[in-house]
C-alpha cells in the first residue's frame, strides 16, 4: 500500500478518538496510532528508534536536563550513528526501513542542544510523543518540541482547522501525484523522448526535475501540515513560495524552511560563535544541509554551489547596492532577479540528477 495513503488513513480513523476520548490521553493516542502504523510496517525499525530517544533521555535525565559537553556530544551521536550508517550506503533488510530517519534523528539533535541549553526538559513521555507524531514521521518538517508542547496543552477541537487540514491534504496530493508524478515526471518524459535540439532537451530536462522537486517536496509537506491540523495541532510552514524570492540568500529562508531554520540555530550559530568566520559556517551549514539529503560527492558539490550562490549574494549586496535595490525594490528586477534564482536553482539539480549525461556524447549536444 502507499505509505503516504496509510498515513493519511490511519490519521482520519484515528480523528474522532483525539477528539472524543478525554483531553488528558490526546497526545497518548496519537502516540498510540503512530506506533502502531510503524510496528506494522517495520517493526525492528522502530524498537531501534525506541532504545535510541530512551537512551537519550536517561542521560538528560540523569543530568538533570543541563547537559555538559559529554552529555551533548553522546546524545547527538546517538541519532547520528544509524543515520550515517543508513547514508554511507549500508543495504537494510525490508524489515528495518529508514522511516523518516533524517527528519527523526534531526529532531532528536534539536532537543538534545535544548537540553544543553536548559531550554527543554520533556518526560519521556512528552518526548516520545513528540518524536512519534505520525504527520511528520515520513518527509517532515522538522518541527520544534517547544511549539509541539504548547499546540499539545492547549489543543481544542477547531472546525476551521479540520476544514483547513482536509484542504491541505487535498493540495498535498494534487501537488505530488498530478503535478510531480504525472505532469514533471512521466509525461515530460513523453514530451522530451525525441526532441532536438539536445542543449534544448537538456534544459527542460532539467526545468521538468526542478519541477518535479519542489512538488514532491512541498506536496508532502501540505500531507504533514494537513494531517495535523486534522488532529488539531499546527506544525511549521516548509515553503514559502520559494521561486519568488530574488537572491539565494531569501530563497533558502523559503526553501525547505525547517531544515534551513535547523541548520541555522545548530550548526551555522554555533560554528559562527566558535570561529568568528561567518563564510566558514555558512559554508559547513550548507554541507550539512547537503549531506542530511546524501552523502555523496554529488550533493557535496550541490552545497557547496549553493554556499557560494548565497555568498555572492551577500557580497553583491554590498558591493553594488543600486543593483540590489532595483531587483528587489523595482517589479521588473523583481521578476528578472525571480528568473535568476529559478534558473540557478535548476542549474544545481544538474549536480544531483537533473540530467542522464550518459545517454550523451560531447558532439551530440551541437548538432
Amino acid at each position: 500500500m502507499n505509505l503516504q495513503l496509510l498515513f493519511i488513513a490511519v490519521v482520519l480513523l484515528a480523528t474522532p478518538l483525539v477528539w472524543y476520548l478525554p483531553k488528558a490521553i490526546q497526545g497518548s493516542v496519537m502516540l498510540i496510532a503512530t506506533l502502531g502504523v510503524l510496528l506494522y510496517i517495520a517493526p525492528l525499525s522502530v524498537c531501534l528508534m525506541l532504545v535510541v530517544a530512551v537512551l537519550q533521555w536517561l542521560i538528560w535525565k540523569q543530568q538533570q536536563f543541563r547537559l555538559n559537553k559529554f552529555g551533548l556530544i553522546s546524545t547527538v551521536l546517538l541519532p547520528l550513528l544509524p543515520l550515517v550508517t543508513y547514508k554511507i550506503g549500508y543495504e537494510t533488510a525490508h524489515w528495518l526501513l529508514p522511516l523518516g530517519l533524517s527528519y527523526y534523528a534531526f529532531r532528536q539533535i534539536h532537543v538534545a542542544f535544548e537540553c544543553y541549553k536548559g531550554q527543554a526538559a520533556p518526560t519521556l513521555k512528552e518526548y516520545l510523543q513528540y518524536l512519534l507524531f505520525l504527520p511528520v514521521m515520513l518527509i517532515g518538517p522538522i518541527h520544534r518540541l517547544p511549539e509541539f508542547q504548547r499546540s499539545l496543552r492547549r489543543n481544542k477541537w477547531q472546525p476551521a482547522f479540520f476544514s483547513e487540514g482536509m484542504e491541505r491534504i487535498l493540495y498535498g496530493l494534487v501537488k505530488i501525484n498530478f503535478f510531480g508524478n504525472y505532469l514533471f515526471t512521466s509525461k515530460a518524459a513523453d514530451w522530451l523522448q525525441h526532441m532536438h535540439p539536445p542543449l534544448l532537451k537538456i534544459y527542460l530536462q532539467m526545468m521538468a526535475f526542478t519541477g518535479n522537486a519542489y512538488m514532491q517536496f512541498a506536496g508532502f509537506s501540505d500531507l504533514a501540515i494537513g494531517a495535523a491540523l486534522l488532529w488539531g495541532i499546527r506544525i511549521i510552514e516548509n515553503f514559502n513560495y520559494p521561486f519568488l524570492a530574488t537572491n539565494m540568500q531569501e530563497f533558502w529562508q523559503r526553501w525547505h524552511i525547517s531544515l534551513s531554520s535547523w541548520c541555522r540555530d545548530y550548526v551555522f550559530q554555533p560554528i559562527l560563535a566558535a570561529s568568528r568566520n561567518r563564510w566558514a559556517a555558512l559554508a559547513l551549514s550548507m554541507l550539512v544541509l547537503a549531506l542530511w539529503h546524501e552523502i555523496s560527492a554529488r550533493y557535496i558539490l550541490w552545497g557547496l554551489f549553493h554556499a557560494s550562490l548565497v555568498l555572492l549574494t551577500v557580497r553583491l549586496r554590498k558591493a553594488a547596492p543600486s543593483v540590489s535595490r532595483f531587483i528587489n525594490q523595482n517589479p521588473t528586477g523583481k521578476w528578472l532577479g525571480r528568473l535568476w534564482v529559478l534558473h540557478l536553482f535548476a542549474i544545481s539539480c544538474l549536480f544531483i540528477g537533473a540530467v542522464n549525461w550518459s545517454t550523451y556524447s560531447f558532439t551530440q549536444l551541437f548538432k
